[in-house]
């Protein structure tokens, strides 16, 4: 894999921001790896990381999970996960490559302003945002966000909204894992990069739980947002220097 080094550093990053913040480990990975790797590569690798990273998690979020909420979830993403992997096969790169950097940047814009928005969600509001989740999920490991942008709008407490979104987000995880190992993008290739990258992510999180236990943020917005902005805007301009090329 080339620029390996920067893609460790790049994951580091994200798993400190994640590890202090809970929030924003696939898409500043994502964002950042795609300035080095083919979407086809960095979106399974991010995805089995997440996957690992976030099965200690389980059994505590399940206590608090909001099984009505994670019903609806999971009916959008049996829709959204097949759409989701088939723009990651079919799209060429360079396009998806922008697609998905502005998606993050678009979704991350609305999470820094969008502060007092409240809505009363239906059912049908819900499974179409759980689709959109699925599909970004498949397609670019960032699923997390649209769920994000639609809790925030919520009247769920944090402590639902941070264990149904573990619930969900790691099953669609690992059903996109196996979707992308049944039509082969998932190899022994990415096996190496894989492990790897595991050990920065292991460790940013850990030094960024640390930091957290010392001085915990007042909100994610002003840590984990800009970096999220920052790499998203130079990988929209890289792609689209591509695609025009």
């Amino acid at each position: 894999m080339p620029h390996l080094e920067l893609a460790m550093l790049l994951v580091l990053l994200a798993a400190l921001v994640r590890g202090y913040t809970g929030f924003g480990f696939a898409a500043i990975a994502i964002s950042g790896l795609s300035l080095i790797w083919p979407a086809q590569i960095s979106v399974p690798v991010i995805l089995i990381i997440d996957a690992i990273g976030s099965i200690g998690m389980l059994a505590s979020a399940w206590k608090f999970a909001d099984r009505k909420l994670l019903k609806n979830l999971s009916l959008g993403a049996i829709v959204g996960l097949p759409l989701g992997l088939t723009v990651l096969i079919q799209v060429p790169d360079s396009m998806l490559k922008f697609a998905i950097s502005s998606a993050i940047l678009c979704m991350a814009l609305w999470i820094l302003f969008a502060r007092n928005i409240k809505i009363n969600p239906a059912e049908w509001h819900t499974r179409i945002i759980g689709s959109i989740s699925g599909a970004f999920t498949a397609a670019a490991s960032v699923g997390g966000l649209p769920i994000v942008c639609y809790l925030l709008m919520t009247h769920h407490v944090a402590l639902v909204q941070r264990a149904t979104m573990v619930i969900f987000l790691s099953s669609t995880d690992l059903i996109s894992i196996g979707l992308m190992a049944g039509n082969g993008m998932i190899t022994s290739a990415l096996l190496q990069p894989t492990l790897l990258l595991l050990i920065p992510a292991l460790i940013g999180v850990q030094c960024g739980q640390w930091f957290f236990h010392r001085k915990p943020p007042l909100s994610f917005r002003p840590i984990a947002l800009p970096v999220l902005m920052l790499l998203s805007t130079v990988s929209i301009y890289y792609s689209g220097l591509s695609i025009l090329n």
